[in-house]
């Protein structure tokens, strides 16, 4: 857009095609008003379509005078109260002389274009007292459709405030959610990685000699899930492999005590998943149900859709509902990331598993239809 469409656009900002029409509209009717007093209710039937012709064609006239006036002083308004200063008491007033000064503007005009016989005024010896009459009359009118604009304008003005605050807010909330994930993120992973060093050391304890092999596996898990912390999404994939290699590491540790299954669909491997939950969950499940029993116990992980929403399965045969398995840093992160990123529509639960154990459920709606991926 050049300069000066620019400034076009500034100087007649809310002058609509729809407005004007209603400007013409009450022309009209001033002008049927007026000519109105002219009509002869005695002609006869034979010419009574000669008269009404003639009174069209003198309301026509009388429309046509009456737009010489508006169309200035609509203008006059429109371009004064977009250049005016917003301040109440410096723009109605500026309005208010903008009215009076295109009236005379405009009546001189209508004057002009009478006087040279193409319209009909009234007759009078001197122009000075029906010009002032007319100033008077178009002013009254004009500042009335004058008001009804300011009033449409200002409504405007505030619903798009109230909009532009809308989005702002929006905005705002988005961020602020933003920085919520990001601080609960930088709580889960100081949380996971002392807990995995605290395994290698229970280890090196009471199994020297595994607890190198050990080490190097966490190493290598490490060097692969390390790059993935931090990052703002996932997939169920990548998460699942994640986990995999992580109740590997604990299968070391733990030896028979230790058995478990992760079962995701090749379909359901490229679908989005929001990092650390599920190895979080799995964590949760052998720190809490599983490592307390003397014979340990087996985890499951599966993955299915369900009415629109992908469902992701910790089940463990642990001690089942104590104190602690509905609390704690990770379960807690885990909801409160789900209320921010999907609001009602994410939660976990947790049920009862049989015969025992628990069961922690991850539901979440799909954000896009599932696309092949292999989930390693």
């Amino acid at each position: 857009m050049n300069r000066a469409a620019r400034l076009g656009a500034i100087w007649f900002e809310g002058l609509t095609w729809k407005g004007m029409g209603l400007v013409a509209i009450l022309c009209l009717i001033n002008a049927m008003r007026r000519t109105s007093r002219d009509l002869d209710v005695g002609p006869q039937l034979d010419g009574a379509f000669a008269f009404f012709l003639g009174w069209l064609a003198k309301t026509a006239q009388a429309t046509a005078s009456g737009l010489l006036v508006a169309i200035p002083v609509a203008l006059a308004v429109v371009v004064t109260y977009n250049l005016a200063p917003r301040r109440a008491a410096l723009r109605y007033p500026a309005v208010a002389i903008a009215i009076a000064a295109s009236c005379i503007v405009g009546v001189a005009l209508m004057i002009a274009v009478e006087s040279v016989g193409s319209l009909t005024f009234v007759e009078h010896e001197s122009l000075l007292a029906p010009a002032l009459v007319a100033v008077v009359r178009y002013a009254l009118l004009c500042t009335l459709v004058a008001a009804v604009f300011i009033y449409v304008r200002v409504a405007d003005e505030s619903s798009a405030r109230a909009d532009q605050a809308l989005r702002d807010r929006a905005r705002f909330v988005q961020r602020l959610e933003e920085a919520r994930l990001k601080m609960l993120q930088a709580q889960i992973e100081p949380h996971f990685l002392f807990n995995s060093l605290a395994n290698v050391r229970s280890l090196h304890a009471t199994a020297a000699p595994e607890a190198q092999g050990m080490l190097d596996n966490l190493v290598q898990y490490f060097a692969a899930a390390l790059p993935h912390l931090r990052a703002a999404d996932s997939t169920l994939g990548r998460e699942a492999a994640l986990t995999t290699s992580y109740l590997e590491i604990q299968a070391i540790r733990m030896g028979r005590r230790l058995t478990f299954a992760v079962t995701i669909p090749e379909a359901l491997g490229g679908v989005p998943f929001p990092p650390l939950m599920l190895l979080t969950l799995a964590e949760n499940a052998i720190k809490h149900g599983l490592a307390p029993q003397r014979g340990g116990g087996a985890v499951r992980i599966d993955a299915t859709l369900h009415d629109g929403e992908l469902r992701v399965r910790v089940a463990d045969s642990g001690r089942g509902f104590v104190q602690t398995s509905g609390g704690g840093t990770g379960l807690a992160n885990i909801r409160a990331r789900l209320a921010a990123m999907y609001g009602e529509s994410g939660r976990l639960s947790l049920t009862r598993n049989s015969p025992q154990g628990v069961v922690a459920t991850i539901a979440i709606p799909l954000a896009r239809a599932p696309t092949p991926a292999s989930a390693r």
